[in-house]
């Protein structure tokens, strides 16, 4: 019983550690460990990238319209099935010059997913962009962000550069404009890549905040000498 209370102890701390390793290596957005992960762009062009995600809806008709008045580009990582849903705004988002990446068909977390639904729902997002839009995306954000080994498997055989963020607007939550600015302004500096939603993957609450923020956002980037560049061109694609 002693011994093996002392073994207990033992392997306790590696058990945990091992967790840890493993939640890292999945969920942190910054971890390299299973395949190449950008999670900044260039820090020497006073550039950075807005990027949008779980789009399109009805609120990124909203969101365009605040890019076009400040006359500036944006990435939107769509869901195949919101493509389904209103082919008519992802094409705008193509005809208006922004740049499109995979952010999976539905939604669903890779780390509890086998191989083929990992590999149905990213290429399934693909062909649902392509075939609406005419554009092929380039690049992939998870859901959630996390990331498995048959995830980055699946991404290489699409050549899709995987592409996480550095600032978040943490507009997910139920926040109000000011509070989002805020989230975003706080830690952005050169070569960052900020994460905003233009829909709602669980589709509980609209992006009005979001929207209302938006402009807030540029204005103080440019205040700060900060440009907004494309994401292809930031991280050098």
């Amino acid at each position: 019983m002693i011994r093996d209370l002392q073994l207990a102890e033992v392997a306790m701390p590696l058990v945990i550690g091992a967790a840890a390793s493993a939640y890292y290596a999945t969920y942190a957005v910054r971890s390299q460990w299973l395949g190449p992960t950008d999670w900044h762009g260039r820090t020497d062009t006073s550039s950075v990238a807005l990027t949008f995600d779980d789009g399109p809806s009805a609120d990124t008709e909203l969101v365009l319209n605040v890019l076009r008045q400040f006359e500036v580009p944006a990435t939107f990582f769509m869901l195949g099935r919101q493509v389904e849903r209103h082919p008519n705004i992802a094409r705008r988002v193509a005809a208006e010059g922004h740049e499109i990446g995979n952010h999976s068909h539905s939604h669903r977390i890779y780390l509890y997913s086998g191989a083929r639904v990992v590999q149905r729902e990213m290429q399934d997002a693909q062909e649902a962009i392509i075939k609406t839009t005419g554009v092929a995306p380039r690049f992939s954000r998870p859901p959630c962000g996390v990331r498995t080994p048959v995830y980055f498997s699946v991404a290489r055989q699409m050549n899709l550069r995987t592409v996480q963020w550095s600032v978040a607007g943490m507009d997910w939550k139920n926040l109000r404009a000011g509070h989002i600015t805020r989230e975003v302004l706080k830690n952005v500096r050169a070569g960052s890549i900020i994460l905003l939603h233009d829909g709602d993957s669980a589709r509980r609450r609209d992006r009005m905040e979001t929207v209302l923020a938006l402009p807030l956002i540029i204005e103080r980037l440019r205040r700060r000498g900060l440009n907004i560049v494309p994401l292809s061109e930031l991280v050098g694609l």
